[in-house]
């Protein structure tokens, strides 16, 4: 399979420039040729998928293996997927179609984080019962307190542009095993607040403590759990003064417009740690597990979560990359079909992958 790549913004800078910096510009071009009839489409698909391919090749992947194709299309790629899974973003220069053959020709933005052109994905979220830790030595009022600052958080969160807020319950974080379910009250009688297979919970620990001053130190450790049980933190630290004693009896009492505005000065600046927090997850390419449905593969992300027909699958689990294409696309879940058609549904049960956009 012939691939072309320039790599002129390559030429120009010196690698251990390229080292340093946090992202690179590289044009690569693909080609998916079309085996039958009503395949043009997934041709089309298949040419991006070999540009992106070509792309993360030309980022600095460690390559240790061979490309496989199969009547001129190209189907798997060794040692690639943790580069592809860091194309920040990409747009088709040009496509042309000729002789049953797809030429596809990309810019692409390849870097080892979030940046300011990384294309947001949608979050699911749940927020659940936030931990709270009080000093002993804290105003009484300071679980009134914790109460109001989880409830900052929240609203916080739901106007983030990655986050689609699908509930909020006082309940915790259900443990990752379904064992005791039926036995559990709280799951009998009010139902089962465990993640969907496309979610994310928002668990926060919200700590205060009183310090020499005197003041009122809050420490949040903000937490985001996919439903596959990954996880990322961001802490948060800051120290107020604590009022002062009211005339209903020391600092037993705390009316709620005092509240609002402590809580509030004690959250000053937390919004760039959480917003840091979902910018991350944001950033990160829509990943799920592979389980076998009907003949084909499905996994437990949609629509819901930014996914489009025109979606390629990448497998990323420190194998071989083997690339999928959605056949069925619904809101929360897909039904994917590798491109090699000498592979069945039992050689990618249980594998993850990662998506990345082709354009349509």
């Amino acid at each position: 399979m012939r691939r072309l790549v320039l790599i002129l913004a390559l030429l120009l800078v010196p690698a251990a420039a390229l080292a340093d910096r946090p992202a690179i510009r590289v044009e690569a071009v693909g080609f998916g040729t079309v085996t039958g009839a009503g395949d043009r489409d997934a041709a089309r698909r298949r040419a991006v998928a070999d540009a992106l391919l070509a792309a993360a090749l030309a980022g600095g992947a460690d390559v240790s293996g061979r490309t496989a194709t199969n009547r001129g299309i190209v189907t798997s790629d060794v040692a690639i997927v943790r580069t592809v899974g860091r194309i920040l973003s990409h747009r088709i220069l040009s496509e042309s179609f000729s002789g049953q053959v797809w030429r596809v020709r990309i810019e692409a933005l390849v870097g080892d984080g979030p940046g300011p052109l990384c294309p947001i994905r949608t979050l699911v979220v749940t927020a659940y019962a936030p931990r709270v830790e009080v000093d002993p030595h804290a105003p009484e009022w300071s679980g009134e307190l914790a109460d109001t600052i989880a409830r900052r958080l929240v609203q916080r969160l739901a106007r983030h542009p990655a986050v689609s807020l699908a509930g909020v319950t006082d309940r915790p974080l259900p443990r990752t095993s379904r064992r005791g379910d039926a036995f559990d009250y709280d799951v009998l009688t009010r139902g089962s607040v465990r993640l969907p297979g496309n979610g994310h919970g928002f668990v926060p620990t919200i700590r205060l403590t009183r310090t020499a001053g005197p003041k009122l130190e809050l420490e949040l450790e903000l937490k985001l759990v996919g439903a596959d049980g990954t996880s990322s933190l961001q802490h948060f630290i800051r120290r107020v003064p604590l009022p002062r004693p009211s005339l209903a009896g020391g600092l037993s009492v705390l009316v709620q417009p005092q509240r609002e505005a402590l809580a509030a000065a004690l959250l000053d600046g937390s919004d760039r740690a959480l917003d840091a927090l979902f910018d991350r997850a944001g950033c990160e390419p829509v990943s799920a597990r592979l389980s076998s449905a009907g003949g084909l593969l499905e996994v437990p992300v949609g629509r819901a979560n930014g996914l489009t027909q025109g979606s390629l699958a990448f497998t990323a689990d420190g194998g071989s990359t083997q690339i999928l294409e959605v056949v069925e696309l619904r809101g929360s879940s897909a039904r994917l079909r590798p491109l090699d058609p000498t592979l069945g549904p039992s050689h990618f049960a249980g594998r993850r992958v990662q998506f990345v956009e082709t354009g349509r």
